[in-house]
């Protein structure tokens, strides 16, 4: 079973290469379960600056290590996982900063869907193609803000926590610009009592400056 699985695999994978190359986005193949890299055309070769037979042999935790963003890659390798690999094998959709030859950073929107199932219709191998978002668009600018926002709140998330329920009133009053007495006139308390409250916060996010405070307002969707 396994001799006829590979053959099929080298048949769609020499038919897949026939054409692959005329492709203007990286496509790559990957093995279930350890993601490891099978085939990835010329151009996302290029962007990477390696080649084929050296990406076959990297662990696919050096993989991930070297090209992506480990933080979003853990995050979304088992949703990706899960969904392509289950009974309805659903394709899989989801934007990717992929670091090229150049160390420069750029984002992708990627899909990924079944490549190879076995005789049990269980899915051994997975197609990803990769489209690069031009780094001057505005959508892209707002995608890789709002990636920006989501690593910052699953890094800072326990830190949150620590802030008590006040305490969080008072943080959004900071982050919309309201002075300590206008604070304390609009939540009816006294203005030493905001002033401890703000030195609270100030100490268990590690704030520098109204900026930061700024930033987790946002990021925790105060603001």
């Amino acid at each position: 079973m396994k001799f006829l699985l590979h053959l099929k695999l080298e048949e769609k994978l020499k038919s897949l290469s026939t054409y692959a190359d005329d492709f203007p986005i990286p496509i790559i193949v990957h093995h279930v379960p350890d993601f490891s890299v099978v085939y990835m055309n010329k151009i996302g070769l290029d962007i990477l600056g390696v080649n084929l037979a050296e990406l076959q042999t990297i662990d696919p935790k050096e993989y991930v290590a070297r090209y992506f963003n480990t933080e979003d890659d853990a995050e979304t390798s088992p949703k990706i996982h899960n969904r392509v690999t289950e009974s309805t094998s659903q394709p899989s959709s989801y934007f990717q900063q992929v670091k090229s030859k150049t160390g420069e950073w750029r984002l992708y929107a990627s899909n990924t869907s079944v490549f190879l199932k076995d005789e049990e219709g269980t899915p051994t191998h997975v197609i990803t193609t990769a489209s690069p978002l031009d780094p001057e668009h505005h959508i892209t600018i707002k995608i890789n803000r709002l990636m920006d926002d989501i690593r910052f709140l699953r890094n800072n998330a326990m830190v949150f926590a620590k802030l008590s329920a006040r305490e969080i009133e008072i943080l959004k009053l900071m982050a919309l610009g309201l002075s300590s007495i206008e604070i304390a006139d609009q939540l009816f308390i006294a203005l030493s009592t905001v002033d401890t409250h703000r030195r609270n916060i100030r100490q268990k996010l590690a704030l520098k400056n109204n900026y930061d405070a700024v930033k987790f307002a946002q990021a925790f969707n105060l603001v």
